[in-house]
């Protein structure tokens, strides 16, 4: 009898060492976490086995968080949206990784329009300040300006078509996706007014032109951030952005064509 008391006595010794090892590890855990050491937090879950609900629900936070983290060291902005966005909506996240996600957001926003704008103001700088036609295809003189350009946003209306489908029966990483498209269509077609206006205008009144369409600018990335705060943490936040970005640069191209084109 003694000798059956003393193996169950040490069974349990060694099963509660065994737990105490694993709570040990868990604060190991815990304390990578807190000090945003996302990898090693990692490697301790996977290299001990811990195999608890709570912990492998943590593991798979942090292995999309470290897809994230990729996207973001490729530049590859427009999928550290997407994925941490994706990533946002599970209401378990851990609170360490949902405000570096945030950060990470914002920066991937802050990106996106810097590049936009460089765009805008590379293809700006690129046309002729001499007024003289860039080498390509010779215009139809018959046509006016305005008139070419008419067609150019009947062209794009028309274009745009293609995602009524997605818009209707697609999931919300399609119609994101859609609207960037519908965003560079029109984006390409305001940087093409543009720098036919850089041509045809008088000097006095395209430098105005240059200072109005650079607050524009601003107005339009500040709008688009104000209609996406109703959706702030949530999938549609970047999905709003976009199509507000897309909107107001379809009425820009509409309004540059009927001011300032004859």
């Amino acid at each position: 009898m003694k000798k059956l008391v003393g193996m169950f006595t040490a069974c349990l010794l060694l099963t509660g060492c065994g737990t105490e090892s694993e709570e040990q590890i868990k604060d190991k855990v815990i304390v990578a976490l807190e000090n945003e050491e996302y990898e090693e937090a990692l490697s301790l879950i996977e290299e001990n086995s811990l195999a608890d609900e709570e912990t492998k629900v943590l593991s798979a936070q942090l292995q999309e968080f470290n897809e994230v983290k990729e996207a973001k060291s490729q530049a590859d902005w427009d999928r550290v949206l997407e994925k941490a966005h994706s990533l946002l909506e599970n209401p378990a996240l851990d609170n360490n990784l949902k405000k570096e996600l945030e950060g990470m957001i914002v920066e991937a926003e802050t990106e996106i329009n810097k590049s936009i704008r460089e765009s805008f103001e590379q293809n700006s700088a690129n046309g002729d300040e001499e007024g003289n036609p860039p080498p390509g295809e010779p215009e139809d003189r018959s046509v006016s300006l305005k008139e070419k350009y008419l067609a150019k946003l009947a062209e794009v209306e028309e274009s745009v078509k293609e995602f009524d489908e997605i818009f209707d029966q697609g999931i919300q990483v399609e119609m994101t996706a859609a609207e960037g498209e519908i965003f560079s269509k029109w984006d390409m077609l305001l940087n093409e007014i543009y720098a036919d206006l850089k041509k045809t205008l008088p000097p006095n009144d395209m430098s105005k032109l240059r200072e109005e369409q650079r607050d524009w600018l601003e107005y339009r990335d500040e709008k688009a951030k104000e209609a996406a705060l109703q959706y702030k943490g949530g999938s549609m936040e970047t999905l709003q952005y976009v199509s507000t970005q897309a909107q107001l640069t379809k009425e820009r191209c509409y309004e540059l064509v009927d001011l300032y084109m004859k």
